[in-house]
């Protein structure tokens, strides 16, 4: 049996293989959804990938499921308390952003009715639409806003040569 071969990055643990495998590169169309990788990609910068995975159970908790409606309404007492949520990234500009975009997802999502139908009418071209993005977003910058575009599937995911998952999506683009 041929073993199976993926990008280095997610050879570490079995949580880091099950998200490149199951989760890194799929459409995310439900807004809590989206809310929630955008927000893990923020806390990601400057810290692996590895450590947010470990600690995304405790993030769904500490931002009520990513509900936006919920996130919006928090309030200093809400950021105190995240702050000394050990199972987080406790990093107050960060929570304070992710407050934020939640009141800016909510407001897109009454513009716009969802949040993919925002991301959808941006411009189609990658750098345009990062930069949109980062303009859209708190504490959102060009590299995040690309790894939040691959992780939901909205650009392809750069997988190695050598991974399983790039010989397969150059057989889908090839159709």
């Amino acid at each position: 049996m041929e073993e199976t071969i993926r990008c280095k990055w997610s050879r570490d643990s079995e949580l880091l293989t099950a998200y490149h495998d199951e989760e890194w590169g799929q459409p995310a169309k439900e807004d809590t959804k989206l809310f929630e990788c955008l927000t893990l990609e923020m806390f990601q910068a400057g810290l692996s990938w590895r450590t947010i995975l470990h600690k995304r159970e405790n993030f769904r908790k500490a931002f009520c499921q990513f509900h936006i409606e919920e996130v919006m309404a928090f309030t200093e007492e809400d950021i105190e308390r995240l702050l000394q949520n050990e199972g987080i990234v406790r990093h107050r500009r960060k929570i304070e952003a992710t407050i934020d975009n939640a009141q800016r997802c909510n407001a897109l999502i009454k513009e716009h009715g969802s949040l993919l139908a925002f991301f959808e009418q941006l411009p189609v071209d990658s750098i345009e639409k990062r930069k949109a993005i980062k303009q859209t977003f708190k504490h959102i910058g060009l590299t995040t806003a690309e790894s939040f575009l691959m992780a939901t599937g909205m650009m392809p995911p750069q997988h190695e040569e050598t991974c399983h998952l790039y010989k397969k999506q150059v057989k889908e683009t090839a159709r």
